[in-house]
C-alpha cells in the first residue's frame, strides 16, 4: 500500500506514507512521527480515524485505531490491493511462458533488447529497489504529491509487483 496521509497530534500535523493498513491498525512512515501513547489521526482527504502509536522505530510507526476502519476507503483511487499485484505477477508469468505463434504477415523489425541476456533475480530486484527510491524521493515534495499521487502509487505497485516476481524467479 503507498497512500499519502496526514498524521495529527495535538499541535502538530506531519505527511506520512501509509504502508500498510487493517481495520484495527495502520504502518506509516514518516520523518517525524509522534512517540508511542500519542493519540493522534489519521487524516486523508474527507476521512479520519482517531487511533494512538503503539511503537516507533526508525522512521516508521504502528497505529492502533479506536474503531475498526473501512481499508477499502483507504485505498489508492484504482482499489488495488495486493491480490491485484498478484494477478499482474500471473499475467506477467504466463504471457512469457505462452508459445510464441507464427504470424502471417511481416513483422516490422524489432529495436535491440535492453539486455543482451535474459534478466535475473538480481536485476529484477534492483530495478524494483530503483523505482521504489525514485516513488519515495518524489514523495518528499508536497507538491509533487498533490500532483501526482495516482502515478506515485502506480511506482509502488510496480515496484512490489517487480519484487514479487523477482521472488519467484529461479
Amino acid at each position: 500500500m503507498f497512500v499519502m496521509a496526514a498524521l495529527v497530534t495535538g499541535h502538530t500535523r506531519e505527511t506520512v506514507k501509509v504502508r500498510n493498513m487493517s481495520a484495527s491498525g495502520a504502518l506509516v512512515e514518516g520523518p517525524t512521527l509522534p512517540n508511542p501513547g500519542t493519540p493522534c489521526l489519521l487524516n486523508r482527504g474527507e476521512i479520519a480515524l482517531e487511533a494512538e502509536v503503539v511503537w516507533m522505530k526508525f522512521g516508521k510507526a504502528g497505529l492502533r485505531f479506536a474503531r475498526r476502519a473501512d481499508v477499502a476507503q483507504w485505498l489508492p483511487s484504482g482499489r488495488r490491493s495486493q491480490s491485484d499485484v498478484d494477478d499482474a505477477v500471473r499475467q506477467a508469468k504466463a504471457a512469457q511462458a505462452a508459445p510464441v505463434q507464427p504470424h502471417s504477415r511481416t513483422v516490422p523489425p524489432q529495436a535491440a533488447p535492453l539486455f543482451a541476456t535474459e534478466l535475473s533475480r538480481e536485476d529484477v530486484g534492483q530495478t524494483a529497489a530503483a523505482i521504489e527510491q525514485l516513488a519515495d524521493q518524489l514523495a518528499g515534495d508536497p507538491d509533487v504529491v498533490a500532483r501526482y499521487m495516482t502515478k506515485l502509487q502506480s511506482l509502488d505497485i510496480a515496484a512490489q509487483t517487480l519484487r514479487k516476481l523477482a521472488e519467484q524467479m529461479p
